[in-house]
């Protein structure tokens, strides 16, 4: 980690020296008709679907993708449905309903009641065209949620019949399992374990979601050879993990990630450490005890906030020194045998393009009640003052008021570039030095026209994702022509990078050598904020970049 920060702080010296450079599948079955019916039906490995037809895109909802990890299969990798072992289902399968979203807490702030099942694994596609011939360009989302909330099929948060007709793509979104029955690592586990590991669950339902997509897509017209993997916060999280996954190489072959935390380094043995906290709280000693649990008694004894703080209520406010929240995400030694940093430096995980993208105020959207710049001086030396009196008194130079029109969006851009903008940087800078495929950075900086109540007032953390998704009109009545022309400019760059590996402006370079500022137009800059993230990365606090 310390060569990788050290790598990255040489690369922000060169800029200020630099003179600017200015598979097989089931391809035999072939829908008939494609946009005259209303029931479109493809056969997949496990028999037939039938979907709906929605604004003239095929839609197939809730298609199991593997046995329900209940009971015996808690806490194991996703079993595969499979016509060998009797577990496909008879006759077709109607693909009309979305189906449950995993167990998860009620809300951030309730942790003991829960919604959702743990029956959860169900895959979604939309695709414009059930042609086998069309091989079209395959879209994979990955939905965030600090990896404890959410799925696949939020409106306004996954895709929809309009974005595949408008891109003309295949869309895929799934469901994962979450918090604790998605993320558990624990030694009673590890020892039960075929692989002698534990933790990770969520990972590996999304890697059968893309193993699925190789041997499925091409009867939904996609092409399995040209797949994206796209994910937002834990979703892009997700992502970063799976790059450095070998169990998921040949299965993607561009990511975009977005939003995504830095930090992914934690060891089993220390989260099994940490997580005695939830064994002790449940009562059990064995296997078949944590097994036999219900949901309820596992989400009251999970550690949401004693530590490791599962639920990291912090991570949207500026570090004390030393206070550290724990991860969910492991590097497992199965499905993640390095970070992620680590193994790209050492050859392994998988080389293909990426775009790295983050927020310009990723911490607008917590509601930072800032409102003087007396309270944003006191607050922010109160907050550092931990790592020194020099730490605050640099800060405030670098953040001057001068260049703010309101305290709030100050303090949101400092712990943005803390926690999520300068940590990423370091994360693009180390794959694109070692991966052979280009690799990309931008800074989403346009703000809504006007403020999206519950999100925020600059570019918050899911706004690019809501104007990828089509959806501004959700959240502001009357979007503006600016807000419209970001959608229509983040699609084009997006579309471009899916067909081409290459996005769609030729100024914007690969990382080494400009960030792009994404708007409703696309500008190009050496780097974002060189001289904050200079000073942050050199002074420890990558560290305090978000978890999961």
């Amino acid at each position: 980690m310390n060569n990788a920060i050290k790598m990255m702080l040489v690369h922000l010296t060169l800029f200020t020296l630099m003179v600017a450079p200015s598979a097989g599948g089931l391809t035999q079955h072939r829908a008939s008709v494609t946009t005259a019916v209303t029931s479109p039906t493809v056969m997949t490995e496990c028999g037939l679907v039938k979907g709906s037809l929605e604004q003239g895109v095929n839609v197939f909802k809730g298609i199991p993708y593997a046995e329900p990890p209940v009971n015996q299969n808690r806490w194991k990798a996703p079993a595969p449905l499979s016509n060998v072992t009797g577990t496909c289902w008879s006759g077709t399968y109607d693909a009309t309903t979305f189906g449950a979203q995993c167990a998860q807490p009620i809300n951030s702030t309730d942790f003991i009641h829960w919604v959702g099942k743990e029956d959860c694994l169900y895959f979604n596609v939309w695709s414009p065209s059930l042609d086998v011939s069309d091989n079209l360009p395959v879209m994979a989302w990955v939905h965030g949620g600090d990896l404890v909330y959410g799925n696949g099929s939020m409106p306004g948060y996954s895709p929809s019949p309009e974005l595949a007709k408008d891109l003309q793509f295949v869309f895929v979104s799934m469901n994962y399992r979450l918090g604790p029955l998605g993320f558990m690592t624990l030694d009673l586990l590890s020892k039960a374990s075929d692989t002698g590991t534990s933790g990770n669950y969520g990972f590996m339902d999304q890697i059968q979601v893309l193993k699925w997509i190789q041997s499925n897509i091409r009867n939904f017209g996609g092409d399995p050879n040209k797949v994206t993997l796209f994910g937002q916060s834990s979703g892009g999280t997700s992502i970063y993990a799976l790059l450095a996954s070998p169990l998921a190489v040949g299965l993607f072959h561009r990511a975009w990630v977005m939003s995504a935390s830095a930090v992914l380094n934690k060891t089993s043995s220390d989260a099994s450490s940490d997580n005695q906290v939830f064994q002790t709280a449940s009562g059990c000693a064995d296997i078949q005890c944590l097994q036999s649990l219900s949901v309820e008694k596992i989400f009251k004894a999970s550690p949401w906030t004693v530590y490791p703080n599962w639920a990291m209520s912090d991570i949207s406010d500026l570090p004390v020194k030393g206070g550290f929240d724990g991860a969910l995400a492991v590097v497992d030694g199965h499905v993640i045998p390095h970070s992620p940093m680590d193994a790209w430096q050492q050859g392994q995980g998988t080389d293909v393009p990426v775009i790295f993208s983050t927020m310009a105020q990723e911490a607008d959207k917590y509601h930072l009640n800032m409102t003087t710049w007396d309270e944003y001086r006191s607050e922010v030396t109160r907050q550092l003052s931990s790592f020194g009196s020099d730490i605050p008194n640099k800060l405030l130079q670098l953040y001057p008021e001068s260049q703010y029109i309101t305290p709030k969006l100050q303090l949101s851009d400092l712990i943005s570039d803390l926690r999520v903008t300068c940590p990423i940087d370091v994360v693009a800078d180390v794959a694109d030095s070692y991966f052979k495929s280009l690799t990309y950075r931008c800074v989403v900086t346009q703000w809504p026209s006007q403020p999206v109540p519950g999100h925020g007032r600059y570019s918050y953390h899911g706004w690019d994702s809501t104007a990828f998704f089509g959806t501004i009109d959700k959240l502001i009545p009357k979007p503006s022509q600016s807000d419209l022309d970001f959608t229509a400019n983040l699609r084009r760059e997006i579309s471009a990078f899916v067909k081409t590996g290459e996005p769609a402006s030729t100024t914007w370079k690969p990382t080494k050598i400009s960030t792009a500022l994404l708007g409703s137009t696309t500008n190009v800059t050496k780097f974002y904020h060189r001289d904050q993230c200079t000073f942050l990365l050199r002074n420890g606090f990558f560290s305090y970049a978000w978890i999961n």
